[in-house]
Formats: structure tokens, sequence, C-alpha cells
């Protein structure tokens, strides 16, 4: 069944091809637009309510000219319109790369701020580590220096003997 529609489709196509162009003739090109090809009048006509052809034509050209004329305007009020908007635009975009460039300079010293405090903390850090290996060195010392009790004992005994001696 598929096949059948497509089978079909395709004559139709053609016989429109062929038949198109029947029916809508090619129109004939305008004539040429010269001074050589224009007629000059030579009896002009006049109508019923007295104004002749040429100034008709005359008074069409003048309000077609008017309607240009209004027009023109309008479209420059516009153009003058958009050129202010975008005179705007270009401030805004000068105001918003000036502030752009601020935050910018901003981030950098903020980042030479943060590096000097991590570089003042690790030095903390170093001198806290150095104060904590002293202390661990006078402990170690200190461990070393005492006496043991026997010879606390000692020392007592030898005191309360010149003790006993003395008086």
């Amino acid at each position: 069944m598929n096949n059948w529609k497509n089978s079909i489709l395709i004559p139709a196509m053609l016989v429109l091809v062929w038949f198109v162009p029947a029916a809508y003739p090619q129109q004939p090109s305008a004539p040429a637009i010269s001074a050589k090809s224009s007629q000059t009048p030579d009896i002009r006509a006049v109508r019923s309510d007295g104004i002749d052809r040429h100034k008709q034509n005359a008074l069409a050209a003048c309000g077609a000219a008017v309607d240009d004329l209004i027009a023109t305007r309008t479209l420059a009020e516009a153009l003058d319109a958009e050129n202010d908007s975008l005179k705007k635009r270009l401030e805004t975009e000068k105001r918003a790369a000036a502030l752009m460039r601020e935050l910018g300079d901003t981030r950098k010293s903020e980042n030479a701020a943060l590096v000097e405090a991590i570089s003042a903390k690790n030095q903390a850090i170093a001198a806290k580590d150095v104060l904590i290996a002293s202390q661990d060195k006078l402990i170690g010392e200190l461990k070393r220096k005492r006496t043991s009790t026997w010879r606390r004992l000692g020392d007592i005994l030898i005191g309360a003997a010149i003790a006993a001696i003395v008086k």
C-alpha cells in the first residue's frame, strides 16, 4: 500500500510540472522607461472639473513627496532615538567595564593580602614548632638530671647526720 502511494505521487507531480506553466503564462516584460521610448502628448486632456491631467499628476507627485517627507521625518526621529539609546548603552558598558577593572584590582589586592596572611600563619606555626621542640629538649634534659629516690634518701640522711653533729 505504501509503495502504491509513492508510485501515484510521481506521475501526479509530473502532470503538475507540465500544466502549471500553462496556467500562469509569463507576463510580458515591462516597456523600457527612457526619454526615447516616452511619447510626447500632443493634446492635453481636460477633466470635467477643469483640472488638466498635468496638474493632477503634479498634485499627486506633491502628495507623494509630502508622504515621503513625513515617512523620512518619522524614520529620522526613530533613528535619532535609536542613536540616543545606543549612546546610553555605550556609557553603561563603559561604566560596567570600569567597575569590572576595579573589581579585578580589588581581587588582586585581596589575593595579595591572603598570601601575606598565609605566610604570617606559616611563620607563626614554625615559631610554635621551634618553641615546642625547645620545650621537649628541656623536658628531656630535666628527666636526665632528675636524681633517683635512693640518692635523695642518701642526701637526706647525710643532711640529718650533719645536723646531729652540729648540735
